[in-house]
């Protein structure tokens, strides 16, 4: 047999996690590495800043609170002292590194006993600042002022820690941060302002870098955070700069206006600060000294104006995660959630409605015919009342069970079918065998008449369960619908708000809130609460105006009535784009044989979008009947519309409640039209209701018919709609049967042809017209309870 050597093969195996930690460990070290370079060129710079001309305590404070976080951070003071150094001020050496030096001992020393707090730190730096700075002046000629001095430098350098452990972090920190809050942002900007501040005698040819340095953060940040952090950095780097230079104070001025320029052309785009920047330095040199001296050299002006305008876009949208445009995304940020939220929480709710809608619509209705079960417990308990104590019970259900059971089952079927039960109907076998037989039909007809009952009922429990389902999918169609604008169609608009304000403050109108809200179909509605009038027609005679100025649309105040706030001295209207039409109704409307109770009622209302309902229901008869049933109609259809629900699904719903309400007969009519006033379309709705007509501006005359029955008949209502386009002009009018039916065999005809021979424009004087002529038809009586309304669209 061949030997075979078998040699082991060692592999050796890496993980993801691993391979994931040597990369971030290669990426620290970087990061490390620059984050090293990065605090010794902000350390040099620090301690080359200086303010009243020889005072640098900004390089201690620095020093002092990295040691306080790390003590690895000590390298960091000879940075410091090599910026002392650079600065020409070396007779200050041993004042500053004698303070860091005891800084860092007491640090070093206290950081395992106490708790480093920003105050702490703070105070160690400038109680060793003024305690170094008074050892070493007291060794030479000592002056009042030279101490005033010092202590002013302590107090800087506390107040400097302070800016630092708001700004730091965000250096220092491993972790990418997206927002800033205003405090790490301010903070950030006088350090940085400070660190150019370092950069003072540093020339590059015959141009200063500080100013270089200093335009083209007054350019960042303005362009990034607009006029308000412009101005703010620009003030900031303006006031560093004059502290460091005593005889320049102008320079706080001159950056803070060229950085409010700058934000204010920001939107215009980049060339558009760079143009600001321009501007105000020369706005302010003329004014100033009228343009005999430069005040901020133009080389260095254009040179930070071509660094600003090829910075790589990478650093311009890392400065919009920090500058300016936080504030704003984190408030859509935050507007954005809770819409989502509540559109989320509405469809839920849609949801749910909507399954309780699908779980009560699918219970089947009891079937009239009485099923096998139903038919046997009601044979057993006939069997069992009528029979039991019969001598022949024994010989009828004993031993011809069949013959009895399909007997009693055929006298069944024949009160089922023809609802009574008579001697010659009787099934021979009980005639034959039955000796109680008029006991024995009296009790079927009985418990027939218990089961007949017992159908009813259930029939009236499945007619509301019904109802609720109809209901249920009702509000699951207003909760979806009132997410899907929501979600899609409602838009706050706070430039127009901005510019309300502006123009009702120029007209010296106190308004407390304006609300701009934008829907689908583009068009506004406002929202305005303002100090009531008491009836003095502001809303329509100042406000109405500039709104429509300002936002370029005709608008128009929403509800004519005015309502003021009770208890707060204000009122709270809503102005909505005018629409294309208005329309003014008539109405006439008499009681039959005059008395004070009408079995008519009508309504015309404001629905949402600009539509105008208008609305007849003639209860059944006349009197206080009729009038609680029309009425009862009239409410729930007004109640149902202003919800939300739609025509449909409110006349179905009115329907149930008419047919549940009462073992009594309650119907009445229902006459309904909706007019979009923005588009002049109508929709007709007629159920069990009389003719409608439309009277167009040429005298033309059309009708409107149904054939439908009332509501609160039959479970299921016949809707008839109709629709027509009115113009300018046009006239629709709605009627009760008692108008219609004066003309007895003539029906309409009579109402088109007085329609035709009327010569008024005017709604009311139409419907008193046709009132007058159906009384007159009647014989000057009033035979039946009359209601007219006439409704006259035109352009407004």
């Amino acid at each position: 047999m061949q030997k075979v050597d078998i040699v082991l093969y060692n592999k050796e195996c890496i993980s993801d996690a691993e391979m994931d930690l040597k990369e971030k460990s290669s990426t620290l070290n970087f990061y490390i590495s620059k984050n090293i370079v990065v605090l010794i060129a902000i350390s040099i710079l620090l301690g080359r800043a200086n303010i009243l001309d020889g005072l640098a305590p900004f390089g201690v404070a620095f020093f002092a609170y990295l040691v306080s976080r790390e003590n690895k951070y000590a390298y960091l003071g000879v940075g410091v002292l090599l910026g002392v150094f650079t600065k020409g001020l070396e007779m200050d050496l041993i004042k500053y590194g004698l303070a860091m030096i005891s800084s860092f001992t007491i640090l070093a020393y206290s950081k395992k006993r106490l708790r480093y707090t920003t105050y702490y730190i703070a105070g160690i730096a400038g109680i060793n600042l003024l305690v170094s700075g008074l050892i070493v002046t007291s060794s030479t000629d000592f002056y009042i002022y030279d101490a005033l001095m010092i202590g002013f430098e302590s107090i800087v350098a506390f107040v400097f820690v302070y800016i630092l452990a708001n700004a730091m972090p965000v250096l220092l920190q491993r972790t990418n941060r997206k927002v800033l809050s205003n405090e790490e942002l301010i903070c950030i900007a006088i350090l940085i302002s400070i660190v150019i501040s370092g950069l003072s005698d540093i020339f590059v040819g015959p141009y200063q870098i500080k100013n270089i340095c200093g335009i083209l953060l007054t350019l960042v940040f303005a362009y990034n955070g607009g006029a308000s952090v412009g101005a703010s950095v620009g003030i900031t780097i303006g006031m560093i700069t004059s502290m460091s230079t005593i005889d320049a104070p102008y320079l706080v001025g001159i950056y803070g206006f060229c950085g409010l320029l700058a934000g204010i052309f920001k939107d215009l785009g980049k060339w558009a600060s760079v143009v600001g920047i321009i501007l105000g330095n020369i706005i302010l040199t003329f004014y100033i000294n009228g343009a005999t001296e430069i005040l901020i050299q133009h080389e260095e002006m254009i040179i930070a104006f071509l660094a600003f305008l090829f910075m790589p876009k990478s650093i311009t949208k890392y400065m919009e995660k920090f500058v300016g445009v936080q504030n704003i995304n984190i408030e859509q940020s935050y507007t954005d959630r809770i819409k989502k939220l509540t559109v989320k929480r509405l469809d839920e709710y849609s949801t749910a409605f909507s399954e309780l809608s699908a779980t009560y619509g699918n219970m089947a209705e009891k079937s009239k015919k009485l099923d096998q079960e139903e038919v046997s417990r009601m044979v057993n308990e006939i069997a069992g009342k009528q029979c039991h104590d019969c001598g022949m019970y024994r010989s009828c259900w004993n031993h011809n069970f069949y013959n009895m059971y399909n007997g009693v089952v055929e006298a069944v079927s024949i009160l089922e079918e023809y609802g009574t039960l008579k001697s010659d109907q009787v099934p021979h076998i009980l005639k034959k065998r039955c000796i109680r037989l008029d006991l024995l039909v009296q009790g079927i007809r009985d418990r027939f008449e218990i089961d007949k009952i017992d159908y009813q009922w259930q029939k009236k429990m499945f007619e509301s369960r019904q109802l609720i389902a109809e209901q249920f999918e009702g509000i699951s169609s207003i909760f979806t619908n009132l997410a899907d604008e929501m979600d899609n169609t409602m838009h706050f608009l706070t430039e127009v708000e901005d510019a309300l304000y502006i123009a009702f403050d120029k007209e010296g109108i106190a308004v407390k809130n304006i609300t701009v809200l934008e829907k689908k179909d583009d068009k506004f509605e406002i929202e305005i609460e303002k100090r009531a009038c008491f009836d003095r027609n502001q809303c329509d005679e100042r406000i109405v105006p500039i709104v429509s100025k300002v936002i370029g649309r005709k608008v128009t105040r929403k509800s004519q009535y005015c309502k003021a706030d009770q208890g707060r001295d204000t009122c709270t209207f809503k102005l909505v784009e005018a629409q294309k039409y208005r329309i003014a109704t008539g109405v006439a409307r008499v009681a039959k044989d005059n008395t004070w109770i009408s079995g008519d009622n009508y309504s015309f209302i404001d629905l949402e979008d600009g539509k105008r309902m208008m609305a007849i229901s003639d209860g059944m008869g006349s009197g206080e009947k009729a009038a609680k049933e029309s009425m009862a109609t009239m409410t729930v259809l007004e109640q149902l519309m202003e919800a939300g629900f739609e025509k449909d699904l409110a006349i179905k719903t009115i329907n149930s409640i008419l047919v549940l309400k009462s073992s009594d007969e309650i119907f009445s009519t229902m006459d309904l039209s909706i007019l979009d006033l923005y588009t002049g379309k109508i929709e007709f709705v007629k159920i069990g209701a009389a003719a409608s007509f439309v009277r167009r501006a040429n005298g033309q005359v059309e009708v409107i018919k149904s054939t439908t029955l009332p509501i609160g008949i039959l479970n299921n209502v016949d809707i008839e709609s109709f629709g027509y386009k009115l113009e300018d002009g046009d006239f629709a009018i709605m009627m009760s049967d008692g108008v219609s039916d004066a003309g007895i065999e003539e029906k309409e005809n009579w109402v088109i042809d007085t329609l035709r021979e009327i010569k008024s424009r005017n709604p009311q004087t139409i419907a008193d017209t046709l009132m007058d002529e159906a009384i007159e038809r009647y014989g000057n009586k009033v035979a039946d309870d009359m209601t007219v309304l006439v409704s006259k669209l035109w352009k407004s």
